[in-house]
Order: C-alpha cells, then structure tokens, then sequence
C-alpha cells in the first residue's frame, strides 16, 4: 500500500460514494480556501497528484506555523439585544 500513497496521504482512500468524501470534495470544489477540506482531502488521498502535491506543501506549511496562506478568521459579530415593544393599552 504505501506505493500508491499519494504526497500527505495518512489514510485508505475511501470510496466515491462514501459520505465523508463526497463533503469534503464538495467543499474543497465550493471553498477552495477551506482549511478542513484541503486537510481531509490530502490526508484520505482523494485529489489528483499535482493537486495532493500542492495542497501537501500548503498544508505542511501551514501546521508548521508558516502560515501558507490560511484565511483571516472572521470578525466577531456582537450579538444585538432585542428591545421589547411595550403593548399600547387604551
């Protein structure tokens, strides 16, 4: 088996129809910048050598503390407090 790794391979590629895969492909397909789905998707072997192989260096780079081109994380959004309207009485 360890022949037919692929660069970052640590898993058995799991089937096409497997549900794990078809999310992580979908995502990485979507949101290309998707740290989990580039992880997911170079750690099960389920992209193209040329592919694996870039994301691998990406990945590596990233876990290693070099960055590598990881999104910004998001701004906090401050929950806003809903004011009660007052019922009219007549």
């Amino acid at each position: 088996m360890a022949e037919d790794l692929k660069p970052g391979q640590k898993h058995p590629t799991p089937t096409p129809g497997n549900g794990d895969r078809v999310f992580y492909e979908t995502l990485l397909r979507q949101i290309p910048e998707s740290v989990m789905a580039q992880e997911w998707c170079v750690a099960y072997g389920v992209l193209p050598d040329e592919e694996a192989s870039r994301l691998h260096r990406l990945v590596t780079k990233r876990k290693k503390g070099g960055g590598g081109g990881a999104p910004e994380p998001l701004p906090s959004r401050e929950k806003k407090k809903k004011k009660k309207k007052k019922a009219k009485r007549s």
